[in-house]
């Protein structure tokens, strides 16, 4: 296990402002912490920074953020509330008012596609620990919008 997070875990234990545990209390908590880790098979490692030479990194759409239609491309990261149903929960689309129902399973993924907006997602669910979820919505494609169309003259009969 990297070991470089432990004087940020110390600080933040024995700030008088937070836990304010002594320095003897604070290492003894990381220790278990890092124990109980490590017997479940958990490792602690830091993030890789996103290799700048494979694009820009993906967006993330907030869950309150409306109107963003326009932002919706392939790889695009939306989250959004749930509401809890009966064997499922309903989470609003990125796309539109409509909303999507999703099984209540977390850390699969499920194909979601809104037919009037013709736009295909992954989604997948986190629990938030509070008795709700909150839905992730990966942008897949995008489709071909149609943003307005020509109708053909009719021919009146007089």
């Amino acid at each position: 296990m990297s070991t470089g997070y432990r004087s940020a875990l110390v600080e933040l234990l024995t700030d008088p402002m937070q836990l304010a545990l002594d320095l003897d209390h604070a290492e003894g908590l990381i220790g278990q912490i890092e124990d109980t880790l490590d017997a479940a098979g958990w490792d602690i490692t830091r993030k890789e920074e996103h290799d700048r030479s494979m694009g820009p990194a993906p967006k993330v759409i907030g869950p309150t953020q409306d109107g963003i239609l326009n932002e919706l491309v392939a790889g695009v990261y939306v989250r959004r509330y749930t509401e809890n149903g009966r064997g499922c929960v309903w989470a609003e689309m990125p796309c539109c008012d409509r909303h999507a129902k999703l099984p209540m399973e977390v850390h699969e993924e499920f194909p979601v596609r809104c037919l009037p907006c013709r736009i295909d997602y992954a989604a997948s669910l986190i629990d938030e620990n509070d008795g709700g979820y909150l839905a992730v919505f990966e942008v897949l494609d995008d489709g071909e919008r149609i943003l307005s169309q020509r109708r053909r003259k009719v021919k009146r009969l007089r």
